[in-house]
């Protein structure tokens, strides 16, 4: 079928987040408390370590990339010098990838330090190629990273306008070329043969290169340079390979010194947790289940499984269980390290009836489950369900899950002959644990019930049904059951113990 002559396709449009010295801003997002000191990364050990990153204030002081930690330090003796360990920066690469894809679910992690994502189809809710840029900037931030971003037709155009200068850089449609032109050659990412060439031809700028004329450029430049004088054309026709998205995250920290006491590593804990609760929040979900992996010192890990009752974003309560975890299962040595991961869930959603009974929002329900779920233990919270073991008495908790409401209320059976409607079902509300009271018999049936509970006269009684509670136990229970109305109070459940004749109230029907 060939497409109708009024649909047009949608423009290509990319844009690009790059972290500058994202190793760097790693080791920020993982200790907050290095923010603002001469802070720089060590890359390589022994003779072979060089700074690969310096902070502003490692700047000011005369610490820059490229000198040993001996250099560094004889010119800024204040200078902190850190290596950064790979799971925190493969974290901090996750998080730019978090924040990306609540913008758009293509996204490429194509370099170590930045993603492009395909941005088209956003303008209903961003008038502006420059306001898109501003919240994905946003949103990044939120994750704890600082970033530049490029907006172009082209996935390569677009990592060329995030490095050109920090904020937002939109490359205008048409004029690529123009925006490009005072940029450096190095802009285009060639290799150093390349830029040599180029050097000795006297091309110094983007502009430069885009306006040699293209007959025989391969035969001088070869492919390279067809590519990258295309591309300083502002002409880009390469695609992104979209990254799957994955439902679990991680946030680790790896420490300079050991932890022996609970609460400093709580601290820790919260900013991770804070970090983690972020990057699902801006994926619409929210912690499901975690496992905190203490790294031991001098070797070794700990593993703590925390599930709470429901996916939520309440810190409080996520800090609560794994305090309790930990407490429950404390490690066994010093710690110099932990890996918090996390599987993502979506809170359930819920639809209310516009004539029925107010339903609670899903996320109010979330966190009132993790708050509960903070207080008693995680397993310690759910809905009840009696267990079906051959007439026992016992209960336990299921996972709990709010049912949806009926469309409408079931019509009530006639009784049979057509005597008019039946009376509605009863609900027998169990007691747990049973209240013990005393009964005054008469003729062998309940007349009088007494001594706490729902004290009075019996008007009408039922019964007896003797059952027998685990069989198979060494010590079976053996009782009788009585429905009895008591006069003024309602309609209860009494349970005799035929052992010890002692009398119980097991429930009350609603």
């Amino acid at each position: 079928m060939k497409p109708t002559g009024n649909r047009r396709a949608i423009p290509r449009e990319y844009a690009c987040a790059l972290a500058t010295a994202l190793p760097l801003q790693a080791l920020l997002r993982s200790e907050p408390g290095l923010a603002g000191q001469p802070l720089a990364v060590v890359v390589g050990e022994g003779t072979r370590a060089i700074l690969a990153h310096a902070s502003r204030a490692a700047r000011a002081l005369g610490a820059v990339p490229g000198m040993t930690p001996s250099q560094a330090r004889s010119v800024a003796p204040g200078v902190v010098l850190r290596p950064v360990a790979p799971p925190v920066i493969a974290a901090a690469r996750q998080a730019l990838v978090d924040a990306a894809l609540a913008f758009s679910p293509e996204v490429d992690p194509r370099d170590a330090d930045a993603v492009v994502l395909d941005v088209r189809g956003t303008r209903g809710r961003y008038p502006t190629p420059e306001a898109l840029g501003c919240a994905l900037e946003a949103a990044c931030a939120r994750a704890g990273l600082r970033v530049r971003v490029g907006i172009a037709r082209g996935p390569r155009l677009a990592r060329i306008a995030a490095q050109a200068r920090p904020g937002v850089t939109v490359l205008p449609p048409g004029d690529e070329a123009l925006a490009m032109a005072d940029l450096p050659l190095h802009a285009l990412d060639m290799t150093p043969a390349l830029a040599d060439t180029l050097a000795h031809l006297g091309l110094r700028t983007v502009g430069d290169l885009a306006r040699i004329d293209p007959r025989g450029l391969g035969i001088r430049l070869g492919p390279e340079g067809i590519d990258r004088h295309r591309l300083a054309r502002g002409i880009d026709e390469s695609v992104i390979t979209p990254l799957p998205p994955s439902e679990s995250f991680e946030e680790a920290v790896v420490l300079e010194w050991t932890l022996d006491r609970l609460d400093p590593l709580l601290f820790l804990l919260s900013s991770a947790l804070d970090r983690l609760s972020a990057r699902l929040e801006g994926r619409g979900m929210a912690p499901a289940s975690l496992r905190l992996d203490l790294d031991l010192d001098p070797e070794g890990t700990h593993p703590v499984p925390v599930t709470p009752p429901a996916p939520t974003t309440d810190l409080r309560s996520l800090l609560a269980l794994v305090r309790l975890a930990l407490e429950a299962d404390p490690p066994p040595g010093p710690i110099r390290g932990f890996t918090l991961r996390v599987e993502g869930g979506r809170v359930a959603g819920g639809q209310g009836h516009l004539f029925g009974p107010p339903v609670p929002p899903p996320s109010r329900l979330a966190l009132l489950m993790g708050r509960l779920g903070a207080l008693a233990g995680p397993d310690g919270v759910g809905a009840p369900v009696v267990l079906n073991d051959a007439g026992s008495d016992s209960a336990s908790l299921a996972p709990f899950a709010p049912r949806a409401l009926p469309e409408a209320r079931s019509p009530v059976p006639p009784m049979p002959g057509g005597a008019g409607p039946a009376a509605p079902p009863l609900a027998l509300r169990r007691l747990r644990p049973p209240l013990e009271v005393t009964v005054r018999l008469r003729a062998g049936r309940p007349a009088e019930v007494r001594d706490g509970g729902p004290a009075g006269p019996v008007a009408r009684a039922a019964g007896p049904w003797y059952t027998e509670v685990r069989w198979w136990a060494e010590r079976p229970e053996a009782g009788a059951c009585w429905d009895v109305e008591v006069t003024g109070r309602g309609l209860y459940r009494l349970w005799q113990d035929l052992r010890s004749g002692r009398w119980f109230v097991d429930g009350q029907y609603d």
